[in-house]
């Protein structure tokens, strides 16, 4: 099957922005029920293209349609289930208490939608990487164009497909393109950009949007590192990291870059990580229907320089073959590579493995401190779990396990310092895609002693203030409770047949009394 030819026409893409703007200015997207509508239009569309789907990343990506299935459609899919399920909360004005020197009033966040969004998607899970951030832009009440990426034509030709069938056109737009269209694109005052790629190109998009102070979502991946521990056990962790480095031939953001393992246990682990990847994939992974390719032939001759042992200079203990026409890089395990080999400098984003020994844990600490913050963090073991959380910072921290934290539409994702900034998925993601918009809303009391605040400032007004400023730690619903309670005290204090109870009520009046004349 011929590969499709995506047009690079930035010509289209000024009257899309301006059509999708003057559909938000209708206020056509903020209704909730329009809103619920285009998501569900969105659901029945991937049921209904599922196929379609699996067919474009198998051409793409050479997924089987069960990893396709597993690794793009159902997460896909489950996140906008998940979404619509909570968008009836998720846009509720969120109540604020407000302090006495503010109030009487009423404060609130509000989310509104930003505008018209721009979503730049990724190659390497071309469905998943577009169409979840798509429909939280959505879901926020934002008209969206997405661009998909170039890179996976067929599953971009499927996007195109299923926004012209099941979407509203004056609302939602898929512009496809490649480089001219990626550069101009970002050029325009969009009101939301989420960006899902590298951190080299995450700068760029960032750069072109600081031109109109447009505000980003970047996803940027990073070299993940991955620490097994002495105490870790050691099945586990060999299954996981297995899948987590090799899954998608290693191409996933938060995939498991470099491995530290503890020299007690290395040995055994490295035996039972060659185990898990005959398991995985035979002995001959080429031939297995679970083991994707590299997305084109320039990559593919990129990683295989990386497995020159005069750059690397460590031991492979597995893998190592390549084939470019093929674009087949095998899984590749290297040991103790050079800390300025490209394998350790650079993301990378294949199916190549590093692995250093340790000793010290804060060794571990520093190295990772000293290097760009990831995407992810992972440890297998427990005894310096809690370490890692409070000594390093990354977009996720996860603890015996690997990338299976994406599966969870409840918990954000999004990257820190080079790896990104901003989060989606779940709330955090419908959060990131609204502007919550504070509101105050307070009575037109002007009588004392609320009349304090205007001047001319007499000598009761300032002292007024000065008790309002003493008590601005206090919030309305708190003094409220102390009202409550004081007027309870005093018909104790007054009118309670228990004289005990009544002593006890007139001394704590007392305290109260000593209490606000020393504010």
């Amino acid at each position: 099957m011929s590969v499709p030819q995506i047009q690079d026409d930035p010509s289209v893409i000024e009257p899309t922005f301006q059509e999708l703007r003057q559909t938000f200015l209708s206020q056509k997207t903020k209704s909730l029920a329009y809103r619920k509508t285009q998501l569900r239009n969105l659901l029945r569309g991937l049921t209904e293209m599922e196929q379609e789907f699996h067919k474009a990343l198998e051409l793409d990506l050479k997924c089987s349609p069960f990893i396709s299935f597993m690794t793009s459609y159902k997460i896909t899919v489950s996140e906008i289930e998940h979404t619509l399920k909570n968008l009836d909360q998720w846009v509720k004005a969120r109540p604020l208490d407000t302090t006495v020197l503010s109030g009487p009033a009423k404060t609130y966040l509000k989310p509104e939608p930003y505008g018209v969004a721009l979503v730049m998607s990724a190659w390497n899970y071309p469905l998943f990487t577009a169409i979840p951030p798509f429909a939280q832009a959505l879901a926020a009440g934002n008209c969206v164009v997405l661009k998909p990426s170039e890179l996976a034509p067929h599953t971009s030709n499927c996007i195109l497909k299923l926004f012209n069938n099941y979407m509203d056109k004056s609302a939602y737009r898929c512009i496809e393109g490649q480089v001219q269209v990626s550069i101009n694109i970002t050029k325009l005052p969009w009101g939301l950009i989420i960006f899902t790629g590298s951190p080299e190109k995450g700068k760029l998009v960032a750069k072109a949007a600081s031109e109109n102070l447009v505000p980003c979502i970047l996803e940027l991946g990073g070299k993940s590192p991955t620490v097994v521990d002495s105490d870790a056990n050691l099945e586990n962790a060999a299954l996981r990291v297995t899948q987590g480095r090799f899954l998608n031939a290693g191409q996933t953001c938060v995939a498991c870059d470099y491995l530290f393992v503890h020299k007690s246990i290395k040995a055994e682990f490295i035996k039972k990580l060659k185990e898990k990847i005959i398991l995985f994939y035979g002995e001959d992974p080429q031939k297995s229907n679970d083991y994707n390719r590299i997305v084109n032939c320039q990559s593919t001759e990129r990683l295989a320089s990386l497995l020159n042992p005069e750059d690397h200079k460590g031991q492979i203990i597995i893998g190592g073959k390549f084939d470019i026409s093929d674009k087949y890089i095998a899984p590749t395990l290297i040991d103790q590579p050079s800390l300025e080999s490209r394998v350790m400098k650079e993301e990378i984003f294949g199916p190549i493995l590093p692995i250093l020994e340790f000793t010290d844990i804060q060794t571990v600490v520093q190295f990772i401190n000293d290097r760009p913050n990831p995407l992810a963090l992972y440890y297998f073991g427990s005894k310096h779990a809690q370490l890692f959380e409070e000594q390093t910072s990354s977009g996720s921290y996860s603890i015996n396990d690997a990338i299976f934290q994406l599966t969870n539409p409840n918990l954000p994702f999004g990257g820190v310092g080079n790896s990104g900034s901003g989060k989606y998925h779940g709330l955090a993601g419908f959060d990131s895609c609204s502007h919550l918009k504070p509101v105050f809303n307070k009575l037109p009391i002007n009588t004392f002693p609320f009349s304090a605040r205007y001047p001319p400032y007499t000598e009761t007004k300032q002292s007024t203030l000065k008790v309002l400023f003493a008590t601005a730690q206090f919030n309305q619903s708190t003094g409220i409770k102390w009202s409550l309670a004081i007027i309870a005290l005093i018909i104790l204090s007054k009118f309670s047949f228990n004289s005990d109870l009544q002593q006890k009520a007139r001394f704590l009046l007392s305290q109260l009394q000593t209490k606000f004349s020393n504010l």
